[in-house]
């Protein structure tokens, strides 16, 4: 067995062993139920930035601080990670409230190919609804959480509590749409050709934004960010990285990845290598991105009540530019450092507007991230694949065997022709066999696991994270376990997330406000963890529909 994959194997024996070991007893006092939960999560949020940066932090007080006052106030879970291996932006933030893993919310990834037609999906498109907040578009807008296959505790609430209200918001549709559930008042997410925030006609029939949202979108702000330059908010020695390393991108229409970032209106460019691009995308790695997302969400709480009208409600945000710049710039990067403690300021800005709405103790806060980052693959050894000469190289070692039988690869994951694979004449399985052990031949490829196994066979720790996010419609036939540190690359600078190293699972999980015992908890958690545990410091009836645990140990008594 290949020394990487048995390493792994431990790792991931160790956490489902301690996961099974009774967690301590919760104790004291339940006060009433919170008028606003804040439900946070933080794009490509490694767990190590919580200490990594934290002497850079606001200090807590009783009114002031960011991370640090949801940590001297609040529960963390050190050993908190994602059950499954594709860890992407879209099955993370489907976890984060519905306490299941992909295979039972159908959220594979932000995208996969459906097996019955072969064609790309993606997450949260729907043909059958219309944007709202800007002219039709092709699909721009057409999203909603139809594809998702279960309800979030948003929804458990909504049906307990009709008067509730839910809200998601993110710059990225999908960090909106998939937390916020299936019975949401409303999601909106950022439209970076119009610079408008958006929705779907699935949460407004009429074809129409909510009228303080339209006044938001009529200040412009976005506008107001080009042109501005991102410089580091700390002395230049602060910061222990070099500015400029092997492997970091820069910000589009940028000439080098160094501060100061200045954002240009790359609709001015005649650059043919941004065809693509849209003017506001320049906005997203950078901290102006989560200044308009805090923005947005301190308007959509007065403006739609939230915690102020007798019934809990909840506010999904996540915070998107964490996860651009990360893919740009590394985790290792002054950029990255830079944009957490501004986030860290900022959040210290945004409990403060909460201390004097609703108030800091009327809520419960949750704050966790969808997945983890690799570093950049230069800095340590790693491997930048490419999806068409990793293909074209497959199908050559395949192909005398087995002609035609490799159709395309998405998620890591291998999908075979079913037509070619029955011309061939051999079993599935012993094709899925060949094609895994030809894989292994290929640069950053040292392990397998195929359909065939996840079906069929004794599941050992590494398969059972595959399976958590293997589904017969949407996922391939041979899973590939790539080295440390290696992943399939768009381009020949930036990194990505999607493996089931500690690096892209580790994440934090922290609750904060009524019922919330204060205290750093050791205990093995998983991201399935956390819907239960709000649905019952919500006091929420009872259901059987979370793969997760409630996390009692954190609760000051039991409920």
């Amino acid at each position: 067995m290949n020394r990487v994959v048995f390493f792994l194997l431990l790792t991931w024996a160790s956490i489902a062993a301690a996961q099974k070991k009774s967690p301590p007893k919760p104790v004291a006092v339940q006060s009433a139920a919170p008028k606003l939960v804040i439900a946070i999560i933080i794009d490509q949020f490694r767990f190590d930035y919580l200490d990594k940066f934290a002497e850079h932090y606001v200090p807590a007080t009783k009114t002031s601080g960011g991370f640090q006052r949801l940590l001297q106030n609040g529960a963390l879970m050190t050993n908190a990670h994602y059950p499954y291996i594709n860890t992407y932006t879209a099955p993370g933030h489907a976890t984060f409230l519905t306490g299941v893993a992909p295979e039972r919310s159908g959220i594979v990834g932000n995208e996969w190919i459906d097996r019955s037609t072969n064609r790309a999906t993606y997450c949260v498109e729907d043909t059958t609804v219309q944007a709202v907040g800007i002219e039709a578009r092709g699909v721009a807008g057409q999203m909603s959480p139809k594809n998702c296959f279960v309800e979030t505790v948003c929804d458990r609430l909504k049906s307990f509590s009709p008067k509730s209200k839910v809200i998601g918001i993110a710059i990225k549709d999908r960090g909106a749409v998939l937390p916020a559930g299936k019975r949401a008042d409303g999601a909106f997410w950022f439209d970076v050709a119009s610079g408008n925030w958006i929705s779907s006609t699935y949460y407004f029939k009429d074809g129409k934004l909510p009228m303080w949202v339209q006044d938001f979108n009529a200040r412009k702000l976005p506008e107001s960010y080009i042109g501005k330059s991102w410089t580091r908010l700390l002395p230049d020695t602060a910061y222990p990285m070099l500015d400029d390393v092997q492997g970091e991108s820069t910000l589009l229409g940028e000439q080098r990845p160094v501060f100061p970032h200045t954002l240009v209106d790359i609709s001015k460019l005649a650059d043919p290598r941004l065809k693509r691009s849209r003017k506001y995308d320049v906005i997203a790695p950078t901290p102006f991105g989560n200044d308009l997302t805090i923005a947005f969400a301190e308007v959509a709480i007065d403006a739609e009540s939230l915690g102020k009208r007798g019934v809990t409600d909840i506010l999904t945000v996540s915070f998107s530019s964490p996860d651009y710049c990360g893919h740009a710039f590394g985790p290792e990067s002054q950029e990255q450092m830079d944009i957490l403690i501004r986030l860290d300021r900022q959040l210290d800005a945004f409990f403060q507007t909460i201390d004097k709405t609703v108030g800091f103790d009327n809520c419960i806060f949750i704050l966790s991230a969808d997945h983890g980052v690799s570093p950049l693959p230069e800095l340590h050894g790693g491997v930048r694949l490419f999806k068409k000469e990793f293909l074209d190289t497959l199908k050559s070692l395949v192909h005398e065997k087995y002609p035609d039988v490799v159709s395309n690869i998405e998620n890591d994951e291998i999908l075979l022709d079913a037509a070619a694979v029955q011309k061939a004449g051999a079993a599935q399985r012993d094709v899925e066999r060949f094609v895994g052990e030809s894989a292994t031949l290929l640069r950053g490829v040292v392990g397998y696991i195929t359909r065939s196994e996840l079906l069929h066979e004794p599941l050992h720790p590494l398969s059972q994270m595959v399976k958590r996010c293997f589904h017969p419609s949407r996922s391939g036939d041979v899973k590939l376990i790539l080295s440390p540190y290696s992943f399939f690359a768009y381009a020949q600078t930036g990194t990505t997330h999607g493996t089931a190293y500690d690096y892209d699972t580790h994440v934090p999980i922290l609750f904060c406000g009524k019922g919330v015992r204060q205290g750093r908890y050791a205990s093995a958690a998983f991201t399935i963890d956390t819907a239960p545990t709000l649905h019952r410091l919500l006091g929420l009836p009872e259901t059987d529909q979370y793969e997760g645990r409630a996390l009692l140990e954190i609760f000051t008594r039991a409920l």
